[in-house]
C-alpha cells in the first residue's frame, strides 16, 4: 500500500475534535509520519532495496527530489575509494517503462544525460565536457544497462571520467552514475560489480 503523506495523516486522524479518542488517533498519526522521515535509506520506500553495502561501496545519504519536482523520484548515494556512485530511481510520469536497456524511453534517458551535460558547460556548472561514446560492459552488466561515457572537467574537482548507466526495472527508470578522478581512474570492473550486485539485490 502507498505510504500516505504526513499532511493526509493529520487530516484523516480528527486532529481538530475534541473526543479523547480522535485525539489519540492524531497522535499515533503524526508519531508514525515521523517515523517516517527517520528511516534508513534501505527500509524507506517498499520498490527497490538500497543495502549498507555492495561490493564494497558503502551507502551515504538519500535525497528525495518527488516532492519539489514530480516524476524526479529520488537519488541515493554510494562511495568507494576514488568512486562516487549515484543511484536514481524516477519515472517522469512516463505510464509503461519496460524491463531492461533495450527500450527507446531508457535509450532517450541515455541521449537527454549527455544533453544534460552539454548544458551544464554552457551554464559554466563544468568547465568542459567530451563525450567518450557508448560503452558495453562485460557479463551480465553489459545485458542489464545501457552505458555511455563522459570526461567532465569540474572546476573544484578537475578532471573527472563519469560513466552513465541506465535500465527499465519494474515500471521505473534506474540510472547509475560512477565518477572518479580522471588522473587515477579505478578499475572499471568495481563499477560493473556494484551495478550487478546492485540489481542482483532486486
Amino acid at each position: 500500500m502507498p505510504r500516505r503523506s504526513c499532511s493526509a495523516a493529520i487530516a484523516d486522524s480528527g486532529i481538530t475534535s475534541t473526543r479523547p479518542r480522535s485525539r489519540l488517533r492524531a497522535r499515533i498519526a503524526l508519531a508514525v509520519a515521523g517515523l517516517l522521515l527517520v528511516l534508513p535509506a534501505a527500509a524507506r520506500g517498499p520498490d527497490f532495496a538500497f543495502p549498507t553495502e555492495i561490493a564494497g561501496f558503502a551507502r551515504g545519504p538519500r535525497t528525495e527530489f518527488e516532492a519539489r519536482a514530480p516524476g524526479l523520484g529520488y537519488g541515493v548515494v554510494y562511495t568507494h575509494g576514488r568512486w562516487k556512485a549515484d543511484i536514481f530511481v524516477y519515472d517522469l510520469g512516463v505510464a509503461a517503462i519496460p524491463d531492461g536497456p533495450a527500450s527507446p524511453a531508457v535509450g532517450g534517458q541515455v541521449e537527454q544525460a549527455g544533453r544534460e551535460i552539454g548544458t551544464m558547460v554552457e551554464r559554466g556548472v563544468y568547465r568542459a565536457s567530451q563525450d567518450r561514446g557508448a560503452v558495453r560492459l562485460d557479463g551480465a552488466a553489459g545485458a542489464a544497462l545501457a552505458c555511455h561515457a563522459f570526461g567532465i572537467d569540474h572546476p573544484a574537482l578537475g578532471p573527472t571520467e563519469s560513466l552513465l548507466c541506465v535500465t527499465g526495472l519494474r515500471g521505473k527508470f534506474v540510472k547509475f552514475r560512477l565518477s572518479s578522478p580522471a588522473e587515477r581512474t579505478p578499475p572499471r570492473a568495481e563499477a560493473e560489480r556494484f551495478m550487478t550486485g546492485w540489481l542482483g539485490q532486486q
